[in-house]
């Protein structure tokens, strides 16, 4: 039977003229497997924590759960604040129901709580009049504790509780942290003016955290520090300084040499909100993978400086395009990113680039856990730029598509090669008994407005099925044009208030979308593809076995 070729046309605009796609060739060895994946990309925060408990709070995790945004953790506040009941006599206990409540939501949806110990009582602080206030009105003390054995009982406490409550063996599967970004002014008040004394104060009340859980049960898995993206990437010495103490330090709570520790929390974002020129010789004009590996890379080599530590995995805790996560395109129109394909073809590029590590020289770098600060905002309208998946009319954006394209791999890592050396086109692929999926992304960083040149794409796919095997071709992709409620909704003209059939016409647009209707054919007709790919456009081709 002679070969056919599939052809599928695109044509990218840029400026009113049509930009000379790049040929670039990727060839799929599905006969071949590297070992299965796991979905490291599929964890997330959801702000604020007591959202939880509401009717919104319960319908965004199943929406998490059911588009495959959320596979392993959901992170969330243990929230002291509210918990701690003083009797007249001066007594302190906690009441963990509320946290209970939320617990059973994530556990009833599949997945895994990581909880985060931050909000002092005012009770317990040494300075009470230092709140942090939440956008819907909630307020939070940030102040180091008065005297940190009451904290550390509060710490112990709480574990006593979830133990209780779930028993170890299912909480020995959630994870306890310590904090949140110490080393910021906004979530760590200590009295003092020297940035070193405020971080190694944070260190105190780290080793009374592990202290108070540890001593309930040593198989709980606690970490720290979670210092902030941008000023670990300029004074990457205060990681350093608190991974010393962890290893070599002498306990504030024990007296020994060293911290319990089971993993390391770190911040990774692509830039900053300004997007302006870095340090450390690392130069970047725009939300960067790159940039984000660069700085993992460094905080992974200074963790293996570490021999005690050299084996303990780091997890991203917080990660986003960009930092300001409430900032919208009012302040910053550069927040469009957070609209657009842009951000699907960031999200796809980044598994990527992890896979490859995990692959190649494995960093022991998991969990990245996404940050939805944006959902703290009200918003006025639909597409403000804020960092969530969905908007004030509940229109899903490109990026939340980009995680129900990655809930469509298979199960096992396949080799894929690419023949031309182009620095924006990806790829990787998997395979399980029935199907084979392949995800290409063409990522233009700097593009952010999503102008930049496409490629041609030219896919060759092996595998031990025979040439006559039956198969179903299916051609996901988003781009402007598919997959993009953003992009409807700019062409029913940005409407401020929408009428039904408006919201109606842009939800249609807003899921997963096909390239091409689905095909019936055979093997050997589609071992190769050709197909344009535009600026931060993504697609996964699924081949499956009839």
């Amino acid at each position: 039977m002679k070969r056919k070729k599939v052809i599928i046309p695109i044509i990218t605009m840029l400026v009113g003229f049509t930009i000379t796609a790049q040929n670039i060739e990727i060839n799929v060895n599905a006969t071949k497997t590297k070992g299965k994946i796991e979905p490291f990309w599929a964890s997330q925060i959801v702000h604020p924590t007591e959202f939880l408990l509401t009717e919104w709070g319960k319908d965004f995790i199943s929406l998490l759960k059911e588009t495959g945004a959320a596979r392993q953790y959901i992170r969330l506040y243990n929230q002291p604040e509210e918990a701690i009941r003083v009797s007249a006599d001066g007594k302190i206990t906690y009441d963990w129901s509320r946290f209970d409540e939320k617990a059973d939501l994530i556990l009833l949806n599949g997945l895994k709580p990581k909880v985060m110990f931050f909000g002092m009582p005012v009770e317990l602080a040494a300075f009470p009049d230092e709140l942090r206030v939440r956008p819907y009105g909630a307020k939070v003390c940030k102040s180091r504790p008065e005297d940190y054995k009451q904290w550390e009982e509060l710490c112990a406490d709480f574990t006593r509780h979830v133990i209780s409550k779930y028993g170890i063996e299912e909480v020995k599967q959630w994870t306890f942290r310590c904090w949140n970004e110490p080393d910021g002014g906004s979530f760590w008040y200590t009295g003092m003016d020297d940035k070193n004394l405020h971080i190694k104060e944070y260190l105190k009340l780290y080793d009374h955290f592990a202290n108070g859980v540890k001593k309930v049960h040593p198989d709980v898995r606690i970490g720290g520090p979670a210092l902030t993206n941008s000023g670990t990437f300029r004074r990457p010495e205060n990681f350093k300084m608190v991974l010393d103490h962890f290893a070599n330090g002498v306990n504030f709570a024990t007296g020994e040499i060293g911290s319990p520790l089971d993993f390391i929390s770190v911040h990774t974002y692509g830039s900053t909100m300004n997007f302006i020129k870095r340090e450390n010789n690392f130069i970047d004009y725009a939300p960067s993978v790159d940039y984000m590996v660069n700085l993992l890379n460094i905080l992974a080599n200074i963790r293996d400086q570490f021999p005690q530590l050299r084996e303990t995995p780091i997890h991203v805790e917080e990660w986003g395009i960009c930092g300001a996560g409430t900032t919208g395109i009012k302040e910053r129109p550069q927040a469009d990113i957070r609209n657009s394909e842009y951000g699907s073809a960031f999200l796809t590029a980044l598994a990527e680039r992890i896979i490859s590590i995990k692959q190649e020289n494995d960093r022991n770098i998991e969990a990245f856990t996404f940050c939805t600060s944006g959902y703290e905002r009200i918003p006025e309208n639909d597409f403000m730029g804020y960092r969530t998946f969905h908007t004030k009319n509940g229109f899903h954006k490109p990026l939340l598509n980009g995680y129900k394209l990655l809930y469509r791999l298979a199960s096992e890592m396949v080799p894929v090669t690419i023949s031309n050396n182009n620095e924006h086109v990806k790829a990787f692929a998997t395979r399980n008994s029935e199907k084979i999926t392949i995800v290409i992304t063409n990522f233009q960083h700097d593009r952010i407005y999503n102008g930049g040149p496409s490629n041609m794409i030219t896919l060759n796919t092996e595998t031990k099925w025979e040439p006559e095997t039956k198969v179903n071709l299916k051609h996901w992709r988003i781009d402007k044009n598919h997959s993009n409620a953003y992009t409807a909704f700019k062409e029913a003209g940005s409407p401020k208030l929408a009428n039904p059939f408006e919201i109606d016409a842009i939800k249609k647009r807003m899921d997963l979308e096909l390239l091409e209707p689905e095909r019936q054919t055979i093997m050997e007709d589609i071992t190769r593809l050709e197909f344009e790919l535009p600026c931060n456009g993504v697609s996964l081709i699924e081949i499956a076995r009839k």
